[in-house]
């Protein structure tokens, strides 16, 4: 065994051969095992000469990857049993392969922590609004009141916070809570046994409040922040009262309805918007966040109007169901389908769509040949995908608020596309009719690019485009784009698609990496018995 850079890997290595010679088959003269180990998942890539997915067994060798640091791995194994590894700490993924060259860079919309905190946010520990602390202590003890009339008992609340433990946890996360949660804490520190004070929401104690807050960034949520995600961020409805972000520094999560859905204020809202008005998100929150309310108050009036009128179900348990609308959705989704499109009148279909002003996202599927211009009519369209069509012309001037574009068909008539002011994220999948890309130049926030898999005349327009960021390109594009001898785009993240290996993954970042710190690399070849 000949060993360069971290010998304990030794016996990862030869596992990793031996359980690819296990999986490979028969027939094959060559085959590859590639293991990502990100420090919390380990995820194989495996394949041979003549078989494109191979099955290997490898959970003992997870097992002992999570005792090392995270690492790409990869064995080239032939069928005399020779076998070469390498680990490299420098490369985030392949097959298809990911290199990340600046992890703070963010698509639009997608803020890294640190926005300015509102001026009414500011910790200043003085006691909640005598008013608020009054209305809401109201609404909860009629809630209580009824409650015991139904149940027999009161709600089986724990004791109420201070005005001490709110100053405490505010000076813990740097802002003031809204004076209702904050009144809502002094009432009781928390809804453990869901009593439906908040519908089907109850509030966490405030010592959770403040470790969620906490926990990793700043804030809650985090739509799609990865560069590999989608990422276009989808604005709640009713428009205009919450900031179309991914994440902010002041959405404080407060509570849940116990089955992964989250609520969170928001102490930032857009112009149209109300500091402490309540927002949804979580696992049944797809696309943009749930607005469930302008205030904690305004939860608690419709909980106890429900109650007053008798609109309740009583479950059994500590739980009392009022009849609330806080969990409804009036507006239509955000996204819509057109599918089996060859035979539509798109202009009738879209012409038809109920409450186009609400539809953010659209795809297309299997349509013949299609002018983008039929869409003219949403006017509010931010994602838009072509999926399976024969020609497309991506007239796309008349949407305005268009920020991503994907499109798979063999011809594309890319000229179209021209001087689109908001456009940052294309992709042109499977197109086979060559394309001229020069027309991306008049882009001025083109961030994301996607040619792979396409025929493209001559790709060195792409390294004249000032705002690409993030491109993704199939590994003979790759090599075409490098010898073209024109300076590299300075990227952020470079995707390509198809099989690569270690070695070229390596040879492409040092090309746009140029200058970056050397890591520790280890190679290990050997022979199976």
């Amino acid at each position: 065994m000949t060993t360069t850079g971290d010998a304990g890997y030794g016996d990862i290595a030869r596992a990793m051969a031996e359980a690819l010679r296990a999986g490979a088959g028969a027939g094959w003269t060559t085959a590859t095992l590639q293991l990502q180990h990100t420090g919390g998942s380990v995820s194989c890539t495996a394949w041979s000469d003549v078989t494109q997915h191979v099955r290997v067994e490898y959970t003992s060798i997870a097992g002992e990857l999570f005792e090392r640091s995270p690492a790409t791995l990869e064995v080239r194994l032939d069928t005399a049993g020779r076998y070469v590894f390498t680990a490299r700490p420098d490369i985030a993924a392949m097959s298809p392969g990911r290199l990340i060259f600046d992890g703070d860079f963010r698509y639009p919309g997608h803020p890294r922590p640190g926005l300015p905190r509102p001026a009414a946010a500011e910790p200043t520990g003085a006691p909640t609004d005598p008013a608020v602390l009054a209305e809401v202590t109201r609404l909860a003890g009629e809630f209580a009141e009824r409650y015991a009339a139904i149940k027999g008992g009161p709600p089986p609340w724990p004791g109420a916070c201070t005005e001490a433990d709110l100053a405490a946890a505010e000076a813990r996360i740097g802002a003031r809570l809204p004076e209702d949660l904050r009144a809502l804490y002094l009432v009781a520190d928390g809804d453990p046994s869901e009593s439906g004070l908040l519908g089907p929401y109850s509030h966490d104690p405030l010592v959770r409040l403040v470790e969620n807050y906490l926990e990793g960034d700043p804030g809650s949520y985090g739509w799609e922040d990865e560069l590999d995600d989608d990422g276009v961020v989808f604005e709640p409805v009713p428009f205009g009262r919450v900031k179309r972000l991914s994440r902010n520094d002041w959405w404080v999560t407060f509570g849940s309805d116990r089955a992964m859905n989250y609520l969170l204020t928001d102490l930032d809202p857009a112009e149209g918007g109300s500091a402490g008005q309540v927002l949804e998100y979580g696992r049944d929150i797809y696309g943009p966040l749930h607005y469930v309310a302008t205030s904690i108050t305004g939860m608690l009036t419709e909980v106890v109007e429900a109650l007053r009128a008798g609109k309740y179900e009583d479950p059994g348990g500590p739980y009392l169901v009022a009849e609330t609308g806080l969990r409804d959705d009036p507006a239509r989704s955000y996204n819509e389908v057109i599918s089996r499109a060859a035979g539509l009148d798109l202009a009738g279909v879209v012409a038809g769509t109920p409450e186009p002003e609400l539809v953010q996202e659209l795809y297309l599927n299997d349509a013949a040949e299609v002018d983008l211009a039929v869409f003219a009519p949403l006017p509010t369209l931010r994602a838009l995908g072509v999926n399976r069509a024969a020609a497309v012309t991506p007239s796309i001037g008349g949407l305005e608020r268009l920020e991503a574009l994907q499109v798979e068909a063999p011809r594309v008539e890319l000229a179209a596309l021209a001087g689109h002011p908001g456009l940052w994220s294309l992709t042109l999948n499977r197109v086979s009719e060559p394309l001229d890309i020069d027309v991306l130049r008049t882009l001025p926030n083109l961030t994301r690019l996607d040619l792979s898999r396409s025929a493209v005349a001559d790709l060195r327009p792409v390294c004249d485009l000032p705002e690409l960021r993030v491109l993704t390109l199939d590994v003979d594009q790759l090599r075409a784009l490098i010898e073209c001898g024109r300076p590299l785009p300075r990227l952020a993240a470079l995707f390509v698609t198809g099989r690569t290996t270690l070695a070229e993954m390596a040879a492409v970042r040092s090309v746009f990496a140029a200058g970056a710190p050397e890591a520790v690399v280890t190679e290990i070849s050997g022979v199976l018995p």
